[in-house]
């Protein structure tokens, strides 16, 4: 089962890098339009800028259901409450919003965090979409030092270490 998640997950990963715009409006009632609720986030460590580059990629219609009037404040808002960063000293890294872009079915959101000691040790919690689909699946993968460490999230988990 996990892998066919993981699979199903990897599909959405392998879209490319989508313009910037805002989500467009998603007719109602589609939320159960797909069999699996899932998302994929990236994190990406650029030490020369000392910040985290984060990408956030969701089915359109769920992420449309779940922010009511949509909007990038909205989202912006809805994902910092449900993406935490807590730094080394358990400190939340606070997260600026970058803007988002829609692709087929596929919503791609962007954030951004200084990030100067680099996400080692930082813990990451994700309920994104958790409220809505008690089978939802999050996927973190996370780059930084040369290495690639990917983290799943289900509804009811808490926060999970980086190595």
């Amino acid at each position: 089962m996990i892998a066919r998640l993981r699979l199903a997950a990897l599909g959405l990963a392998s879209l490319g890098p989508a313009a910037p715009g805002l989500l467009p409006p998603t007719p109602a009632g589609l939320g159960s339009a797909h069999p699996m609720h899932t998302s994929v986030t990236d994190l990406a460590h650029d030490p020369a800028r000392r910040a985290l580059a984060i990408s956030v990629r969701a089915f359109a219609d769920d992420f449309a259901a779940a922010v009511p009037g949509g909007g990038d404040s909205a989202a912006a808002r809805y994902l910092r409450a449900r993406l935490v960063l807590l730094d080394r000293t358990g400190r939340m890294v606070p997260l600026r919003w970058e803007g988002a872009a829609r692709e087929g079915d596929v919503v791609h959101l962007r954030l951004a965090a200084d990030l100067p000691a680099g996400p080692a040790g930082m813990r990451v919690r994700n309920g994104v979409l958790c409220e809505r689909f008690g089978d939802q699946v999050n996927l973190v993968r996370a780059s930084y030092g040369g290495r690639t460490v990917t983290l799943l999230f289900t509804p009811g988990d808490g926060a999970k270490l980086l190595p």
